[in-house]
């Protein structure tokens, strides 16, 4: 205890220090002013304008399917894509004009009739009064029921040839437009039937962009309630999207607004459409891919600044500055 105390009494007294002052700190930046419109910006998914499901309109055996008819490829339109047995739409084609031609001579024997008829019943009215001349003759003395029949007949056969045609045409199937195959399930031997999809294209030549605005944001797009398919002057945008790297930009227009309101966030949702999207975007910032710059993808996830009206001067400042 006593050396306990000794130590206590002997050692140093700690040294006083003042508190440091209690100063705000704060980040400061330059109020720039902003010129043109206020640009609006969002976020939205790529998602082809145009996509359709292909399905075969005959069916039967799959006999030819072209090599680049794969998920991911590019098609052209009209670009044959795969091929269905041909063998029973031809004999069908073969039977139809058999029956055309039958029925071509049934009419020219029903007409050659109807001529003879028509003669005699001229020679026989010669030889009566004037009071039985003026009776309208029966139509059947005359054959016009039986000629009428035989060209109804006639237009029937034509009618089937042409359906058998055009059932043989339909064994070829052809890409309706230019695009890209997003999804295909058809191979070599396969038995399709009709109205069975077989792949999903989609256009190349624009996709859409749909972001959700809040109404003070959608009210900056200028004529955004005017907009009709026809009208030459659309709202400017750009459509940004991160590829490694670096930072790509797409140009695009506003094409559309959705006539309601997303029930779940009370937002509008704009439409935005941008043509040739498989072109490569031009690079706007950061490092450029070692493969080279990208296509707009389809379901990638994209930013979207909007050219907004040009209203009274306004200035930026970060958006972290809003925070309290």
């Amino acid at each position: 205890m006593l050396l306990a105390a000794l130590f206590v009494s002997i050692a140093p007294e700690p040294e006083e220090q003042a508190p440091p002052p209690q100063v705000p700190f704060a980040l400061t930046a330059k109020v720039e002013a902003g010129v043109g419109g206020i640009p609006i910006h969002a976020g939205g998914t790529v998602r082809p304008e145009t996509e359709a499901a292909l399905a075969p309109q005959v069916g039967g055996k799959v006999i030819w399917v072209d090599s680049g008819f794969k998920s991911g490829a590019r098609v052209r339109e009209g670009q044959t894509l795969f091929r269905i047995e041909r063998e029973d739409y031809v004999h069908a084609v073969e039977i139809a004009k058999a029956s055309v031609a039958a029925r071509e001579v049934d009419l020219l024997e029903t007409q050659e009739s109807a001529n003879i008829a028509e003669s005699q019943y001229r020679r026989y009215t010669e030889h009566q009064t004037e009071n039985q001349a003026s009776k309208e003759p029966n139509p059947l003395v005359l054959w016009q029921p039986q000629l009428k029949a035989a060209r109804a007949s006639l237009a029937r056969e034509k009618a089937n040839l042409a359906q058998a045609e055009l059932a043989l045409a339909r064994t070829s199937i052809r890409a309706p437009f230019d695009g890209h195959v997003r999804e295909e399930t058809v191979d070599l031997g396969d038995i399709v039937a009709p109205n069975q999809r077989t792949a999903r294209l989609i256009a190349s030549h624009a996709v859409e962009v749909v972001v959700s605005l809040a109404s003070r944001d959608a009210a900056l797009i200028a004529g955004l309630w005017d907009l009709v398919q026809d009208m030459p002057e659309r709202t400017n945008a750009r459509v940004i999207a991160d590829y490694g790297e670096g930072r790509y930009a797409w140009n695009a227009t506003v094409d559309r607004a959705e006539a309601a309101l997303d029930q779940q966030t009370r937002t509008i949702d704009v439409v935005l459409v941008v043509a040739d999207p498989f072109v490569k975007g031009a690079r706007i910032a950061g490092d450029p891919a070692p493969g080279g710059s990208p296509p707009l993808l389809v379901g990638e996830y994209v930013q979207v600044e909007i050219e907004g009206a040009t209203t009274e001067p306004f200035f930026q400042i970060p958006r972290a500055a809003l925070n309290p």
